[in-house]
């Protein structure tokens, strides 16, 4: 097990690496001036000049890039010089808020998901299952933002049960419900699919054959092992949205990381491009770490040799 953690973990890095190569070199080869940014339409070519040798922008690209790895490695990752502060601490302070709603979005989903799903799975070919598939086909295919707009007008306009946007524990519910709406269809396809699968085992079989209550059968022999494919998807989206729910974030005007991300790329901020970046991939890279760790304990077969 140590061993499978320490190769992952060096992947890991190599994986980070190459995802801020990428897009250090994306983000300077799009047609925008920083130092005009920065200075302004009507800037002198001095001032120009001097902003891109304060930047490091008049070095070689790929200097650039070897010093951007130094500062990264040393905790620094560069200057926002349009809002005037450091690129870490302004993911720091976004980030209270996207783990907020991060956590309310995957609990929606779960506790959408999981009686729906077993349901689905118990009753197959019932008319609730044919309406759960169907429900779930068009839960994958709604836009995140059709379903926040229509939430924010409904539930917060009209009806003014919660409010329109910002950070506020009322607040959250709308965002998550969104995205818990459209999330949870995944994972009711998922559950069901993977409990249809382990009910047609030997040893669900073995303990119906016992006289266990099929309570029992359902949720400690057939749920339970049903859950590793759930699991795998849980981890690669709680990744996604700890890395900022950027259009989710932007319909509520939820002041986490993708809603930071939306004025990073609409003022051409390179730096904090590519710090959101990082973290985002960062995210997503621990979080399936966690997960092939936690099948361990959720299906002792599984070797890691």
């Amino acid at each position: 097990m140590i061993q499978y953690i320490l190769r992952r973990l060096v992947w890991t890095v190599v994986t980070i690496a190459a995802i801020i190569a990428v897009t250090f070199l994306v983000t300077y080869a799009i047609p925008s001036d920083p130092a005009r940014v920065i200075a302004g339409p009507h800037a002198t070519p001095e001032t120009l000049a001097s902003i891109r040798a304060a930047l490091g922008l008049d070095k070689p690209l790929l200097l650039r890039l070897v010093l951007y790895f130094g500062q990264v490695l040393h905790g620094d990752l560069g200057y926002d010089w349009v809002m005037q502060q450091p690129v870490l601490s302004m993911i720091l302070q976004a980030l209270p808020a996207t783990v907020y709603l991060a956590v309310a979005a995957v609990a929606c989903e779960l506790l959408i998901a999981i009686p729906i799903g077993v349901v689905a799975a118990v009753r197959r070919n019932s008319w609730i299952d044919q309406v759960t598939r169907t429900a779930s086909l068009v839960g994958v295919a709604l836009p995140v933002y059709w379903v926040g707009s229509l939430l924010l007008l409904y539930l917060g306009f009209y009806a003014g049960l919660f409010p329109l946007g910002g950070f506020s524990a009322p607040g959250v519910v709308l965002p998550a419900l969104s995205v818990g709406l459209t999330g949870a269809a995944v994972y009711v396809r998922i559950l069901r699919s993977s409990m249809l699968e382990v009910m047609r085992l030997d040893y669900v079989r073995t303990a119906r054959a016992k006289g266990l209550a099929e309570r029992i059968v359902i949720w400690r022999h057939i749920f339970r092992n049903a859950l590793i494919p759930v699991v795998t998807y849980l981890g690669m989206d709680l990744g996604y949205l700890l890395g900022g729910l950027v259009v989710t974030e932007y319909v509520f005007s939820w002041p986490g990381l993708g809603l930071l991300l939306n004025h990073a790329i609409g003022n051409v901020d390179g730096a904090l491009i590519m710090g959101l970046t990082m973290f985002s991939a960062s995210a997503i890279v621990v979080m399936n770490l966690v997960v092939d760790i936690v099948y361990a304990f959720l299906d002792p077969r599984i070797s890691y040799a």
